[in-house]
């Protein structure tokens, strides 16, 4: 497209923030950008196109079907732009490779955590770029080419993307050692529905996870305080706020280092799949790959 050809890189990386928050204004805030340079940049794009790339809506944009093909080759030109610059640099700084990563939190502790480190010390040459993110936030990286490889645990839909098992986890239930709970070896989930709960923020796996459960069984869970990490989920169980729910292995040590319990929950969806996610039918730089391979076989 002529477009994508006779405009610089602050336009298209405009152009793809209008489709990715659906608002012209967040885009130009986003880039740094007076509103008025921004809707100029987008006509532009649009003349050059011939036709327009995004449909004006009362509250907000969306890509025209033409504005969709034009945003998958603008992802694919900036993230080879960015390539460009990162292989430069490390060039200068004698890395001979550089893998972007997003992962989330659970994928981190159970076992990825680890896997990079061991990976590092054996490839000093190769830089890491690591984003811990939410499992739906690394589903979108990797869908938009801001990752090259995303770590997740499995349960939503996810197009366009290969998926590969990678490892397990267990989900257990965190409870002060004074709770009733707190002398029982199991717990079925029903039984845990009528108590408070410290919940991890919306578009987490867990608490998108343990939300559809509870509606499955008719109920809604008491969440009384909603946390963004594991560390201060515990430090809020352990003030007697409420439940948690969490992986056994990120639970342990904080469960020890605050003396809380925990209790196995005993559900068959308790047992998580833990995949690697990468864009289908894209050939990975030499990095990558060796990352990849050595993920699957460690």
């Amino acid at each position: 497209m002529r477009a994508m050809l006779h405009h610089d890189l602050q336009s298209l990386r405009l152009f793809v923030a209008v489709c990715e928050t659906r608002s012209l204004s967040k885009a130009a805030e986003r880039m740094n950008l007076a509103l008025s340079a921004a809707s100029r940049r987008l006509r532009l794009l649009e003349e050059e196109a011939g036709m327009p790339l995004v449909r004006r809506l009362p509250h907000g944009v969306e890509p025209t079907m033409a504005g969709q093909t034009a945003l998958s080759y603008a992802q694919s030109v900036l993230m080879l732009a960015d390539r460009y610059v990162a292989g430069l640099a490390d060039h200068r700084s004698g890395a001979r490779g550089r893998v972007r990563v997003s992962a989330s939190s659970s994928a981190l502790v159970e076992r990825l955590a680890t896997d990079l480190a061991d990976f590092a010390k054996r490839h000093p040459d190769i830089r890491i770029d690591l984003e811990e993110q939410p499992t739906a936030d690394t589903i979108a990286a990797v869908t938009r080419k801001q990752a090259d490889l995303g770590v997740i645990v499995r349960g939503q839909a996810v197009e366009g993307l290969t998926l590969l098992p990678y490892s397990t986890d267990r989900l257990s239930v965190v409870v002060r050692s004074d709770h009733p709970l707190a002398d029982r070896a199991a717990v079925a989930f029903s039984d845990l529905l009528d108590e408070d709960f410290v919940a991890l923020e919306a578009g987490t796996a867990v608490n998108r996870l343990v939300m559809e459960r509870a509606r499955e069984l008719g109920r809604f869970l008491k969440v009384r305080v909603q946390v963004r990490s594991f560390e201060v989920m515990c430090q809020m169980v352990h003030h007697g706020l409420g439940i948690g729910i969490l992986p056994e292995a990120a639970l342990r040590p904080l469960a020890t280092a605050l003396g809380l319990t925990l209790v196995r929950l005993e559900e068959t969806w308790a047992a998580r799949e833990i995949a690697i996610c990468l864009r289908e039918n894209e050939e990975l730089p030499s990095a990558t790959r060796r990352l990849l391979d050595e993920l699957l076989t460690s």
